[in-house]
C-alpha cells in the first residue's frame, strides 16, 4: 500500500521550523497559456475560522464541498471510487473531544460530522470497493499478554516474531453512524501499525494514501553533472536545510528541486527546468517563497506544483503557465472516477 505519511510529516517538519507561511514574493504577470480543461481540490481558510473545502475549476470557478470547524493545515481526504462521497480527517482533533472526520456527498455538498473510534488511535481513514468509511487504529489501551499471545475479548491473538514492542490494531467500519470493528489483528508497536490489517489493503482510498498524480523524485549524487550545474546557477538557495538536489521525471522532461535527507524526505525551493534556450530557469510564475516545500503532480500535459498555500499548473509542452492560485491549502487535481481501486489490487498489478 502506498502511503504518504513520511511525505507529510517533512512538509510538517519543514514548515515547523520557520516562520507562518510567508506571502509568495511579488512576480510580473504572467500571460497564461491556453489548455484543457481541469479541476483541483483544494482547501481554503474560512472567516471568522475553519476550513472550506473547494473544487477548483480551471476557469477559476469554486464549489464549496463542506466548511469545517478545523484548521485547513493537516486536514486528510479520501474518496470513494464512484467519486460520490469523501471524507475529511481531522487528525488532530479539537478541544471539543477525539478527532473527527467529516463524510461528504459531493453531489448534494452536505457533510457530516462524526468522532473517531474512542478504542486507539486512530491512524487512517478511508472507503472499501463498496462505498463503506473505515477507520484502522492501533490499541492504546492495557492489554493482557500470556507467552506468544495477546488475550483479548476471549480470543488469543498470536504475537508476531515475539515483538516485546507489540500492539494490537482494529479495523472498523461505520454502520448506521455507529463504529463495528471488523477486525484485530496483533502488530508491531510502530507508527505504520495499522497497516498490518488486511482491511488496509481493501481500501480504494484513504486519507495517508499515496497520490496517483503524484511525481517520484530521485536524489542526485553530489558530484553529478546535474548536480554540479544546479550549484552553479542557484549559488544561493535563500534556506540552509540540510540535503540535496533531487531530479523528478515528467512527460515534459525532467524537473529539479532541493530534498531535505534523511528517513524523511520532502522537495522544497529551489525548483529548475529546462527552458527553450537550453539553460536552466525557475518555472515562470512559481514565486513561491524561499523555504516553501513544494509537490509534484502530473495528469496527461498538464503539471501541478503546490506549495504550502500555493498551486501553479503549466503546460508540459510548451513549459508555460497555465493558471495561478494563492491562499488554497493542499493543492491537488481531483481525483477521477473509476480511477481508484483497492490497494491489495494495486499492489498485486504493480500499478501505482
Amino acid at each position: 500500500m502506498v502511503r504518504t505519511s513520511s511525505l507529510f510529516s517533512a512538509l510538517l517538519l519543514v514548515s515547523a521550523c520557520q516562520k507562518p507561511p510567508e506571502a509568495s514574493p511579488a512576480a510580473p504577470e504572467v500571460a497564461r497559456v491556453k489548455v484543457a480543461p481541469f479541476s483541483l481540490s483544494v482547501l481554503q481558510d474560512a472567516a471568522p475560522s475553519g476550513c472550506t473545502w473547494l473544487r477548483l475549476e480551471s476557469d477559476g470557478r469554486r464549489r464549496a464541498l463542506v466548511t469545517v470547524d478545523a484548521a485547513c493545515d493537516g486536514l486528510q481526504l479520501a474518496w470513494s471510487a464512484d467519486g460520490k462521497h469523501a471524507a475529511v480527517r481531522d487528525p488532530a482533533g479539537s478541544a471539543r473531544g477525539p478527532g473527527r472526520v467529516w463524510t461528504v456527498d459531493l453531489t448534494s455538498g452536505q457533510g457530516v460530522a462524526q468522532l473517531l473510534p474512542e478504542e486507539g488511535l486512530t491512524g487512517a481513514v478511508g472507503f472499501d470497493s463498496a462505498g463503506r468509511l473505515v477507520a484502522l487504529t492501533a490499541h492504546t489501551g492495557e492489554l493482557v499478554r500470556r507467552d506468544d499471545a495477546f488475550l483479548f475479548e476471549g480470543r488469543r491473538i498470536p504475537i508476531p516474531e515475539l515483538d516485546e514492542g507489540a500492539g494490537l490494531a482494529h479495523a472498523y467500519r461505520l454502520e448506521a453512524g455507529t463504529w463495528k470493528r471488523i477486525e484485530t489483528v496483533a502488530t508491531r508497536g510502530d507508527a505504520d501499525a495499522v497497516f498490518a490489517l488486511a482491511t488496509a489493503e481493501m481500501l480504494v482510498s484513504s486519507t495517508v494514501s499515496g497520490d496517483s498524480d503524484a511525481l517520484a523524485a530521485q536524489g542526485l549524487d553530489e558530484g553529478s553533472q546535474d548536480a554540479i550545474r544546479l550549484d552553479a546557477v542557484v549559488p544561493h538557495r535563500g534556506h540552509d536545510v540540510f540535503g540535496g538536489w533531487a531530479r523528478v521525471e515528467s512527460r515534459g522532461g525532467p524537473l529539479f528541486a532541493w530534498q531535505t535527507t534523511g528517513e524523511q524526505t520532502a522537495l522544497m525551493m529551489p525548483v529548475r527546468w529546462e527552458v527553450e534556450d537550453g539553460h536552466l530557469a525557475e518555472p515562470e510564475g512559481l514565486a513561491l517563497p524561499a523555504r516553501s516545500p513544494v509537490r509534484a503532480m502530473a495528469r496527461g500535459d498538464l503539471l501541478l506544483l503546490a506549495g504550502a498555500t500555493q498551486a501553479r499548473v503549466y503546460d508540459l509542452g510548451s513549459r508555460r503557465l497555465a493558471a495561478s492560485f494563492d491562499g488554497l491549502w493542499g493543492a491537488r487535481f481531483w481525483p477521477e472516477p473509476g480511477s481508484l481501486v483497492p490497494h491489495g489490487a494495486t499492489a498485486a498489478s504493480g500499478q501505482p
